[in-house]
């Protein structure tokens, strides 16, 4: 077994660097056994159940994302919103527990979203007046009102259908919104980056890089 996963490694490659997005014949059943692939070699960038998302909380697994060595990336991200939207409302996409806010001077509205309901429970002392969390499937959500910018901060590759749901909250950002997508370099990152560049005028993008890797905040402005 573990020589059959090594051995279609290279069919994952091959995947990502040519087929990801297209359509072609046998599509859905080739993503079938690359999403099989990737559970069971326990890749970090791939979607996983809800049910596991509430062990990873309740185990404390992303207690890591409150680290110094993740600074840099939420400061690149809050610089972005202070500069472009001074002040302004703010919707985070697979908040987990709102620790975005954390980085935020101030802002008019905030709102998280996150599949876990254990995230969104850890989160609780961060919401206030102006700010709120709420248990939702980012998929299936959709924004009852606009917002100056919406954020999606390394949650990209956990959707089933990413640059789809990415595309389907353009109608939640007000006129001069901007979309903000963080991702963590790999090759099914750096592809769905592709697949939302084809699709969305890009304005601006860095790369953020320390001894953990590489992230690269990308700016987004569909209107």
């Amino acid at each position: 077994m573990r020589i059959l996963r090594r051995a279609f490694k290279l069919v994952y490659i091959l995947y990502y660097r040519f087929l990801y997005g297209r359509s072609f014949p046998f599509a859905d059943r080739l993503e079938r056994r690359v999403r099989d692939w990737e559970h069971q070699t326990g890749r970090g960038d791939a979607p996983v159940s809800r049910e596991t998302w509430e062990e990873q909380y309740r185990a404390g697994n992303w207690a890591f994302m409150r680290a110094t060595d993740e600074l840099a990336r939420y400061s690149v991200i809050a610089g972005y919103l202070h500069h472009l939207h001074p002040g302004g409302s703010v919707l985070d996409v697979g908040s987990g527990e709102g620790i975005l806010l954390d980085h935020l001077r101030s802002v008019s509205s905030y709102l998280g979203i996150d599949l876990s309901e254990e995230a969104v429970k850890q989160g609780a002392h961060r919401t206030g007046e102006r700010a709120a969390l709420l248990a939702a499937d980012a998929e299936q959500y959709r924004p009852t009102e606009r917002w100056d910018a919406i954020v999606f901060n390394e949650c990209v590759y956990y959707f089933e259908d990413p640059v789809g749901t990415v595309l389907g909250y353009r109608d939640g950002l007000k006129e001069g919104g901007t979309l903000i997508v963080s991702t963590f370099r790999s090759r099914r990152a750096d592809v769905i980056a592709k697949r939302l560049i084809e699709r969305l005028p890009l304005i601006e993008e860095v790369a953020v890089t320390n001894r953990k890797g590489t992230w690269v905040v990308r700016l987004f402005r569909p209107g």
